[in-house]
């Protein structure tokens, strides 16, 4: 399978599983933000169940986008993010960058409640790269706050982002209709 795919279907009313196909990568961390914002504003009590059985790698913006869910959802008195059926490689990146500390890792998923045909593919909202970019940061800030490792490990991502965000700003202010 070569599309990366987020997937959703509802295990109960107050329990939400999230199936990640292909790569989970800055092309789609944004649509798993954007997906788990939603499903709390419908629900603020709802835990989250990551399903990664069909993920064949991350990219460290996924992982800081699932740091940051998981943070937030434990923040709200639901525990940490559920993380289930990670292949060994996605395991190990989840280790090494400080995210089995926060995540609820789990080897197989017991019988998860949910059938195939339940699940709806995700539809990503439309962003700039402005959005993306800062997205992206935050992700990585995220991964930063998480391990002081990682520090060291993106900090000349970070710097890329920055001036990337940079550009960009100077490109929204040199726009005639950005002034309005």
């Amino acid at each position: 399978m070569n599309e990366s795919i987020i997937e959703f279907a509802f295990a109960h009313p107050d329990v939400a599983v999230i199936k990640v196909h292909g790569r989970g990568s800055f092309l789609n961390s944004m649509d798993l933000q954007s997906l788990t914002d939603t499903l709390h504003k419908k629900n603020p009590n709802i835990r989250i169940i990551i399903d990664l059985e069909h993920c064949i790698t991350l990219d460290s913006t996924f992982m800081g986008t699932l740091a940051g869910i998981s943070i937030e959802q434990n923040k709200a008195g639901m525990g940490y993010l559920t993380v289930v059926n990670a292949q060994k490689h996605t395991r190990q990146l989840l280790v090494n960058l400080g995210l089995s500390y926060i995540l609820d890792m789990r080897e197989m998923a017991e019988s998860m409640p949910v059938r195939e045909e339940d699940f709806q593919k995700a539809e990503g909202e439309k962003s700039s790269r402005f959005e993306q970019i800062v997205h992206m940061i935050k992700a990585h800030n995220q991964l930063i706050d998480l391990d002081t490792q990682n520090e060291v490990r993106f900090q000349s991502v970070i710097k890329y982002l920055q001036d990337s965000l940079e550009r960009e700003k100077k490109k929204k202010e040199d726009t005639p209709d950005s002034k309005t």
